[in-house]
């Protein structure tokens, strides 16, 4: 028989620090912008708002480039990254000497909401219009209708939990 008990973290944010690695999410790469104004961030806050309009958040800090652009710009494209992705996930979130538009180099892109701003092979592609942005802390909570959406079937996801990348075993 397991342990039930749960350990008091009496610090909220190493308490927060501590939640958040023990829930797993999908990964997704968000983008914005075109040619040599292209951006991007890893990111793990996101999720759908409502279907009716259909519209999704997605939350970037507000130092950020992807953050400037993505104001700038008014569309974004959410890609959830699909298993196999780590090197996407790992150039987006800045592990790798890669910046900017220069981060886009060395992935495929297809259309989607009228600009090459989805992953290809990503489990699913989310191309959106900004509707809305939420300040909040260090973020900004984006809103975005939901323009068009590419899916890769047979792809599987990858997950972020306890600071590591999993596949989930389907």
């Amino acid at each position: 028989m397991s342990d039930l008990s749960a350990a008091r973290i009496p610090d909220p944010l190493e308490g927060l620090k501590a939640a958040m690695r023990h829930y797993a999410a999908g990964v997704t790469v968000v983008t914005t912008g075109t040619g040599d104004e292209r951006r991007g961030v890893t990111a793990t806050a996101f999720t759908s708002v409502t279907m009716e309009p259909p519209t999704v958040l997605v939350c970037i800090n507000r130092n950020g480039a992807t953050n400037t652009a993505l104001r700038s710009c008014e569309i974004f494209c959410v890609n959830i990254l699909a298993e196999g992705q780590d090197e996407a996930c790992a150039t987006f979130s800045g592990q790798r000497a890669l910046h900017g538009a220069g981060q886009f180099a060395p992935f495929e892109w297809l259309p989607c909401a009228g600009r090459p701003l989805a992953l290809k092979g990503a489990l699913a592609s989310i191309g959106c219009t900004l509707t809305g942005t939420i300040e909040q802390g260090t973020h900004t909570v984006f809103l975005g209708r939901v323009e068009e959406v590419l899916i890769s079937p047979s792809a599987r996801p990858l997950i972020h939990y306890d600071r590591v990348l999993h596949s989930v075993g389907l």
